[in-house]
């Protein structure tokens, strides 16, 4: 075509795209280093499943399946790209692999996919412009963007119907469809005018693409560059469980500055594509909370951008080693405060952990650690909690649980209950870890004492430590407070390990979540954690537990977030529930993966709720709406707030919440 034309292009389009992007580089290493470069295997069966295959589009009908269909058909369509870019030089020129019979069937592929990606376009400017969902923004980027791609599409199609008119008994005839159905347009043109059009879709494209390369790093489009890396450098731990903090020789704890966080962070900023589905069913957001997940990445990523220049150096400096540069740098630049100024402390403090967010992103985004490490340094470096949660920090650090009860009565919920202790019979096959709440609160004593006489009736070998327990840290390390979960953590595994534990069964999915996911970071190993859901779903299909008919009535099960979303257990609970005749089981809209928070994760349920819509008021609405008598729970926080939630909209007439082992403990056979 034009060797020297294509030259220059290429040289000054991807010497102003490197350029940009080393600024972007070392923007990124202004943050703290973290390892992200173990379990390849399974970080590249992420990048396939989730990066490729964009999974978590796919449970979304629509606008999901539309991101799909662009995605994949630009993946399709680069081939060409590259192509015609190396047309540039030479005219005839092909990828090696396409001159057979392979390149005869990419013909075919390649304009499929570009009229499904043109098709997918249109249906979203028409729902950006028309339907406009309320988790969008109306954004001239993203219209543009939308007919920045349909232009490459086109200018590919159109170009090589075209040159079908310089050469009608071209290999690819008839293969490459959607260019053969266009063909007709140019069959009164002469050669020379077909020639012009070529060359006119030809250089278009080109153009057109180099430029889109250039543009992106500037929008929220960089996602299109740092998706993929994005994924593959996930964090790999689950979803619920926080990363260890190290005190040795830290001088801060916690985020408050930019610099503060992971390089990773910065990488999620660049990543956020501003979806909306983190926001979308948020539940401090959807009550009218200050908090919307979207908005902490993006305060945080347009914040990095104004100090990009600082930021620049400091992470030139940190990669050289000069940290005693950096941080002078760091300490003398005027910012607004990260926590109260670019993001909202009420938004910081309104977070329930729910998961909703992090399982929800199409590009991984790692919302909650972002959100407790900033909770981290209020808490730890600050001492700025809010008042409400005074009473419940002072009671874990100085008996070991949030209800500020004394220790020594940990174990009172037994009464004359036959319930043995590991200090007097030495070792059983399961370790009983109760809780706070199943010791201390009065409602979910009765749980734990329903849960013992199942086991009881089963002859299930089980202890517990009794005042030997002490809180799993769930609220402590919810709230920013580290140090003193760090403390719960080892005294709690100090028991396991003075029992010789093995096997632990714990009906609080916080306390599940804890000694299962993030226990083995503090020396717990070799020990099965098994929900109270899991056991008695074993019990009943073994026959250790038989059951009679109960009276008809509709039931709804309520997902825990740290059941469901977070440790994907969903099918226990409604297997026993399924096995009681008599019992019809509802699905809530919102249930499963989809489930709706109670309101009282991270902390949340010792804090009062004083800006909009109570959280669990929204969800026992959705309760009474399935015309359920009863909805069954296996979490005592989501017990607690959905039975806070029937009596305060005054439904105690025709609904109550139970736990599972209430219910199958009234419907043991004799």
């Amino acid at each position: 075509m034009n060797p020297v034309f294509m030259s220059l292009l290429l040289f000054f389009s991807l010497s102003l795209f490197i350029g940009t992007m080393a600024d972007r580089y070392w923007l990124l290493r202004a943050g703290e280093f973290s390892f992200r470069h173990d379990r390849v295997a399974d970080r590249l069966r992420s990048l396939l499943g989730v990066g490729f295959g964009q999974k978590r589009l796919l449970y979304e009908k629509g606008a999901g399946w539309m991101h799909v269909g662009i995605f994949a058909g630009f993946l399709v369509v680069s081939l060409r790209t590259v192509t015609l870019l190396g047309r540039g030089f030479d005219t005839g020129y092909n990828l090696p692999f396409m001159d057979g019979p392979l390149g005869l069937f990419y013909a075919l592929l390649k304009d499929t996919f570009a009229v499904l990606v043109i098709v997918a376009i249109l249906y979203g400017i028409w729902r950006r412009l028309v339907i406009r969902p309320a988790r969008l923004h109306l954004s001239l980027e993203a219209v543009l963007i939308l007919l920045w791609i349909a232009i490459l599409m086109v200018t590919d199609l159109v170009g090589d119907a075209a040159g079908l008119r310089l050469d009608p008994h071209h290999r690819e005839r008839g293969w490459a469809w959607a260019s053969t159905a266009l063909s007709p347009l140019f069959a009164g043109s002469t050669e020379s005018a077909a020639g012009v059009w070529v060359q006119a879709m030809f250089w278009s494209h080109c153009v057109l693409v180099l430029a889109f390369l250039n543009f992106l790093p500037f929008g929220k489009h960089f996602h299109v560059l740092t998706g993929l890396p994005a994924v593959y450098l996930r964090r790999m731990t689950p979803s619920a469980a926080l990363e260890k903090m190290d005190f040795e020789g830290k001088e801060v704890f916690g985020v408050g500055k930019l610099e503060d966080f992971s390089w990773h962070r910065f990488l999620d900023m660049y990543t956020c594509t501003e979806c909306g589905r983190c926001n979308d069913q948020c539940p401090a957001n959807v009550t009218g909370k200050p908090l919307a997940p979207r908005e902490i990445i993006t305060n945080e990523r347009d914040e990095a951008y104004r100090l990009a220049s600082h930021l620049i150096q400091v992470g030139k400096w940190k990669a050289e080693g000069r940290d005693e540069l950096a941080a002078a740098a760091i300490a003398d630049c005027e910012r607004p405060a990260l926590i109260g100024e670019v993001n909202d402390v009420e938004a910081i403090w309104a977070c329930t952990t729910c998961g909703w967010c992090v399982s929800h992103c199409p590009v991984v985004i790692d919302h909650i650690p972002n959100i407790i490490d900033q909770r981290r340094y209020l808490t730890m470096m600050e001492a700025k909690v809010p008042s409400v949660l005074q009473n419940a920090l002072k009671g874990l650090e100085n008996n070991s649980n949030p209800w500020n009860v004394s220790a020594a009565a940990r174990e009172d919920w037994i009464g004359d209950l036959e319930v043995p202790r590991l200090r007097d019979k030495g070792s059983s096959e399961y370790l009983l870890f109760v809780g706070c709440a199943g010791s201390f609160d009065d409602r979910n004593s009765d749980v734990t004492r329903a849960f013992c006489r199942l086991l009881n009736k089963a002859g299930v070998d089980y202890a517990v430590l009794g005042t030997e327990e002490g809180c799993c840290g769930d609220p402590t390390r919810r709230v920013g407070n580290e140090y003193l979960f760090q403390m719960q953590a080892q005294q709690n595994i100090a028991a396991f390990q003075k029992y010789s534990v093995k096997k632990i069964i714990t009906a609080c999915p916080h306390g599940f979540n804890m000694i299962l996911n993030e226990y083995p970071d503090f020396g717990l190993e070799g020990v099965e954690v098994v929900h109270h859901t899991e056991l008695l779903a074993e019990l009943v299909a073994d026959g250790r537990l038989k059951l009679k008919a109960a009276a008809q009535a509709k039931v709804t099960f309520h997902d825990s977030c740290y059941l469901g979303r977070h440790n994907d257990i969903y099918e226990a609970p409604r297997k026993v529930l399924g096995s009681i005749e008599g019992i019809q089981q509802v699905e809530l809209d919102r249930s499963r993966r989809e489930g709706f928070c109670c309101g009282a994760g991270g902390g949340r349920m010792f804090m009062e709720e004083d800006l909009g819509t109570r959280i669990n008021h929204e969800r026992i609405n959705e309760v009474a709406g399935t015309g359920a008598a009863e909805v069954c729970t296996a979490c005592p926080f989501c017990l607690t707030m959905l039975g806070d939630a029937i009596k305060e909209t005054d439904r105690q007439e025709q609904l109550q919440a139970r736990d599972l082992a209430e219910i199958l403990l009234e419907n043991l056979a004799d």
